[in-house]
């Protein structure tokens, strides 16, 4: 016993225990044998989405450099509209104010012509004129200011309501009157220009058996009526000034200018209405 003893080999019995352990609990010693590292792994970056491919969420944001620039052509379309719209807001400002100062000078006009008909209808003083009448020498003489009176008119308010025009009328009385004659065809044409000059007058007609018209008697008073317009021009920036009888019996027109529609043109006009030396004429556009 001494000698198996003193015979036993330690290092073999252990190896055959662990053979034994090892095949009852079923596990098998590995014989494969690993690196000590594994290969590095490269990975590539992902392709961009191409056309018109939308977005997923969670896609990287496109890079700076990759943005579209500023001053596209729509960021111009919409630069020149701004300037446009500017452009138009000006020039109807300048408009408005150019229609509101020459309803200003208008309203001055009319302020003038009233105040002078008043003053006048109160003096009915004599006028310095002599109306011939067809071109003869039988003058309508000896006039007097009889009544007068000025008025406005104003646009409608959706136009901006300024005065568009301003009016003078009055008449003047003479103590004489005249008779014409006339036949045929004369009678109709002479009623006609009577009543374009807005003259008063009587006839007295006479017919023959067939109830024709043979025959005229005029019998014409001297009085002169007489208007005066002042109407606006808002396109033109002027005035157009039209008139009957105010210098010789028939119509007139002429042009002024909205910057001198001031106190100087007005009291010359007044001088011409009474007949009197004046230089309105200085004032009218040519």
């Amino acid at each position: 016993m001494l000698a198996d003893i003193a015979s036993f080999d330690i290092d073999a019995a252990r190896q055959r225990v662990q053979e034994i352990d090892a095949r009852a609990s079923g596990l098998r010693i590995s014989t494969t044998e690993f690196p000590d590292a594994l290969p590095e792994v490269k990975l590539e970056p992902a392709s961009e989405p191409c056309g018109d491919t939308p977005a997923r969420p969670g896609d990287a944001a496109p890079q700076a450099s990759q943005r579209p620039a500023g001053g596209g052509l729509l960021d111009q379309l919409k630069d020149e509209v701004v300037v446009s719209q500017r452009r138009a807001s000006d020039a109807s400002r300048r408009v408005d104010a150019a229609r509101d100062g020459l309803d200003r000078r208008l309203r001055s006009v009319f302020d003038y012509l009233h105040d002078l008909t008043t003053q006048l209808n109160y003096l009915k003083p004599r006028v310095g004129r002599d109306y011939y009448f067809l071109g003869g020498d039988d003058a309508f003489r000896d006039l007097s200011w009889l009544e007068g009176y000025a008025d406005f008119r104003t646009q409608p308010e959706s136009e901006g309501g300024r005065i568009e025009r301003v009016t003078l009328g009055y008449t003047l009385k003479g103590p004489g009157e005249r008779t014409l004659e006339r036949v045929g065809s004369g009678i109709e044409r002479l009623r006609q220009v009577l009543f374009d000059l807005g003259l008063r007058f009587e006839c007295a007609e006479r017919r023959n058996s067939q109830r024709e018209l043979e025959h005229a008697s005029f019998r014409i008073v001297d009085e002169i009526t007489v208007r005066v317009v002042w109407r606006a021009d808002f396109e033109k920036q002027q005035v157009a000034m039209e008139s009957r009888n105010l210098e010789r019996l028939g119509f007139a027109a002429c042009t002024l200018l909205p910057e001198s529609l001031g106190p100087a043109l007005l009291d010359e006009f007044g001088r011409l209405v009474l007949g009197r030396p004046n230089t309105f004429r200085s004032f009218v556009s040519r």
